[in-house]
């Protein structure tokens, strides 16, 4: 009976970490990501360019750009490159 409550235990145990382990990997992925976005960032004003996109994302189209632009102010923000690489829309960079 002993080994049975151990092992119920072990299972919990596991089944309580995935969610933090989960979080913690995507915690390191949008942390890289936001390093390579800031880079991307040539003017560093925050915002996103096509042209600063493409440099990353050299397949870009306008089109493609103006649906990432979810927000409507005809830029891409921190919030929307991250969601569309989280959502998998963007490929995450390299």
């Amino acid at each position: 009976m002993e080994a049975d409550n151990r092992l119920t235990l072990d299972k919990q145990k596991v089944i309580t970490m995935k969610p933090i382990l989960l979080a913690a990997a995507i915690g390191g992925i949008v942390f890289a990501n936001a390093a390579f976005a800031h880079e991307m960032d040539t003017d560093q004003d925050g915002l996103y360019s096509l042209a600063e996109m493409r440099t990353e994302y050299s397949d870009l189209t306008e089109e493609q750009y103006a649906e990432l632009d979810t927000n409507k102010d005809e830029a891409v923000d921190v919030d929307e490159l991250t969601a569309a690489i989280a959502d998998g829309i963007l490929p995450a960079m390299d």
